[in-house]
């Protein structure tokens, strides 16, 4: 590494390997490693929706049909802004390089003046960049939909209980409270599965995103590149990571909210049995619903700051290194 170029091509070799380890480990984590748990969790998901013999039925599917589908739109629209900032960055770097390269490296063994020299590099690398910008999205879409049926589940519960404020409920309490704690109990172990399943993919992809923001930063403050294309980039890769975190913090709110609602109801109207019973509630509800991984703790809004706080950090340290 004789020369600022160097540098710059060994970060920018950085930002591929990264990428690719993000889509390999997390397919690993998801498809090989965690198969059963995760088909189990969607087994879950499916008896949820298909039972329809509790009162909560009629609740959680009015629901769930409405957050399927925001959460589907979200998918589609966070899939589409990304893949268009991928094809302007692809024609930006193929003006750059006189129209033979849309991720800045050539195949080796392929002279320039050969016929395959541009349509294989260019058919290549395209075909590359979208394919991990897709594997990437599907699997924040397969967790963001999975976490989305579980905050539909929690808002089914909250709704069931909020019932108990009815004056006409006296005779039903019983049944509800009931009915709580085994839908409760069901989705806190369920919850827990999916959990620790995606304990190692939250771990890989934080991580990854971590590194690959810290390199893009290096990047573009040592190189004079369009700052409009390196603002898109960064926020192309701070979306993510503010999705996954989002989530992470939108599931542990609505289990607070479930537990907050214990107070709101008019708990000392019930019979001594069903305050006893209410009890037992609060005592489980201790346990939030939330995801967790290695060197982050739990996933919120807070971990996004930190990513984000952490690699403006390590990418100042590299500038002024290597300036």
């Amino acid at each position: 590494m004789t020369s600022n170029s160097d540098l710059l091509d060994l970060a920018f070799s950085f930002v591929f390997i990264i990428a690719f380890y993000q889509c390999l480990m997390v397919y690993l984590s998801i498809h090989v490693f965690n198969e059963e748990e995760i088909i189990a969790v969607l087994t879950y998901f499916d008896h949820i929706v298909k039972t329809s013999d509790s009162e909560i039925s009629t609740i959680r599917r009015n629901i769930l049909s409405g957050t399927l589908k925001n959460a589907l739109l979200f998918s589609k629209c966070f899939l589409t802004c990304l893949c268009s900032v991928g094809v302007i960055i692809n024609i930006y770097d193929l003006n750059k390089t006189e129209w033979a390269s849309p991720m800045l490296f050539t195949i080796p063994g392929i002279p320039r003046d050969s016929y395959f020299f541009y349509p294989t590099n260019i058919i290549f690398q395209i075909i590359l960049y979208f394919s991990s910008i897709v594997m990437i999205i599907f699997s924040d879409a397969v967790i963001m939909v999975m976490i989305m049926y579980f905050q539909a589940q929690l808002k089914a519960i909250t709704e069931l209980l909020l019932k108990l404020d009815d004056e006409e409920v006296d005779q039903k309490a019983t049944a509800i409270i009931r009915t709580v704690h085994e839908e409760h109990k069901e989705a806190l172990h369920k919850f827990n599965d999916m959990a620790r399943s995606f304990w190692h993919a939250y771990f890989h992809k934080l991580l990854a995103i971590m590194l690959y923001l810290c390199f893009t930063f290096f990047i573009f403050q040592s190189m004079n590149e369009s700052l409009i294309l390196g603002v898109m980039v960064v926020v192309s890769m701070v979306s993510e990571v503010y999705v996954l975190c989002y989530f992470g913090q939108m599931v542990r709110n609505s289990s607070e909210k479930m537990s907050d609602s214990l107070y709101t109801i008019r708990w000392y109207e019930l019979k001594v049995r069903d305050q006893k019973n209410l009890l037992m509630l609060m005592m489980r509800f201790k346990y939030p619903f939330k995801v967790e991984t290695f060197g982050f703790g739990t996933i919120s809004v807070y971990t996004f700051v930190q990513i984000c706080k952490a690699a403006v950090s390590y990418a100042t340290i590299l500038y002024t290194f290597f300036d």
